[in-house]
């Protein structure tokens, strides 16, 4: 069964080091996300229908909101992975005066000499018995050697924040609700009723102004509330499914490993965190 070897959480967003041996649904991220391969069985990661073989020789790099799955190569063989999600208003936060931005030009990722010799470092520092990790110049240089040069128009590139102006309002309406109400079935066929469309044109709006589909969307902001609890509070998992809305904790934990890789409790047991607000800290 999939587990995590190594999870750290901080202001940057999260980087881990996975075992994986089963499949991933069709998911997304706010964060832009980089994949490596570091030892076993290889992996499958499908980004906007184009497949990339992750191995010794490729990556994967996806920006904020592509969708995309993963595969085990051999199904049923284990691969160890590191696996990395940058929050775009961190990495705004790092912008230098160059130009360019950060998007990624490809979903393929050539491992170069730079690249391959940032990726071991992230990799010894999560092994590493160390409470406090200084990974944040190793994450930007990770994500600098997988893209253009950082540059001022990192925020509106990569933030995926399309203004208000610019979304329609009953899909500004339907974000700001699976957002504020990760546990609200049914809230889509609600909005859709309400705006005065059928949901086979709503779904087609919205997928159309935000770039995935309801069910995506609302998936993500689920997980995010979820990572959001397991990281920042000591609640047990029963009560974390309860507050999402979940019929049960065996529902929870199928959907979590579906969309993160290995079970909650897992996810936990190896997590660690630097560089949070004491406030939150002292909840892990």
């Amino acid at each position: 069964m999939s587990r995590a070897v190594a999870v750290c959480h901080g202001p940057f967003g999260r980087v881990s080091i996975y075992n994986l041996d089963r499949p991933m649904v069709v998911h997304a991220h706010r964060e832009a996300h980089l994949i490596f391969f570091l030892e076993g069985s290889r992996g499958l990661v499908t980004v906007n229908d184009h497949t990339v073989r992750v191995d010794p020789f490729m990556g994967v790099a996806v920006n904020p909101w592509e969708p995309h799955n993963f595969q085990p190569e051999q199904p049923g063989a284990f691969g160890l992975f590191l696996v990395i999600y940058l929050k775009p208003e961190w990495l705004a936060a790092q912008a230098m005066p160059s130009a360019g931005s950060l998007v990624f030009p490809s979903s393929d990722l050539v491992i170069t000499r730079e690249l391959a010799a940032w990726r071991d470092q992230a990799v010894e520092m999560l092994l590493s018995q160390h409470r406090e990790l200084n990974l944040a110049p190793v994450l930007m240089a990770l994500a600098q050697a997988s893209s253009e040069p950082i540059g001022p128009e990192l925020v509106s590139s990569l933030l995926h924040d399309t203004s208000a102006g610019a979304l329609d309002r009953r899909v500004l309406r339907a974000c700001r609700l699976l957002e504020q109400h990760t546990s609200s079935e049914g809230a889509l066929a609600r909005i859709a009723r309400e705006a005065g469309l059928s949901r086979a044109h709503f779904f087609k709006l919205f997928r159309q102004q935000v770039g995935v589909t309801p069910t995506i969307f609302a998936n993500t902001a689920r997980i995010d509330a979820a990572l959001e609890r397991i990281v920042l509070s000591s609640d047990p998992v029963t009560s974390i499914s309860h507050r999402l809305g979940f019929s049960g904790q065996s529902v929870f934990t199928r959907f979590f490993t579906a969309h993160v890789g290995m079970a909650p409790r897992d996810y936990r047991r190896v997590l660690r965190t630097v560089g949070l607000p004491p406030s939150q800290a002292s909840h892990v």
